[in-house]
């Protein structure tokens, strides 16, 4: 699926030089132009911009299917294995 946006998105997308705050239907969104989210995630490629677009789809399937540890536990196991303290 690949909805268009509407004239005053767009707009307002150019004011902000490709990135913005809005309002959806279930609460705030963030909207960017492509080469905004190739920037910030450091796609060049297309290829590399699928890879990235399907590394987060894949981890909202671990989020959804349960495949996640608590940001701590995580934090606290690298403590560990790396001997480090607080």
């Amino acid at each position: 699926m690949s909805p268009k946006i509407t004239d005053e998105l767009n707009q307002a997308l150019h004011q902000h030089h490709g990135l913005i705050e809005a309002e959806g239907a279930d609460g705030k969104v963030v909207v960017m132009t492509m080469q905004v989210y190739r920037e910030l995630m450091g796609v060049s490629s297309d290829e590399e911009l699928q890879a990235s677009v399907q590394a987060i789809e894949e981890g909202f399937a671990d989020i959804e299917a349960g495949r996640t540890k608590p940001m701590n536990q995580v934090f606290r196991e690298l403590d560990e294995k790396h001997e480090l303290q607080d």
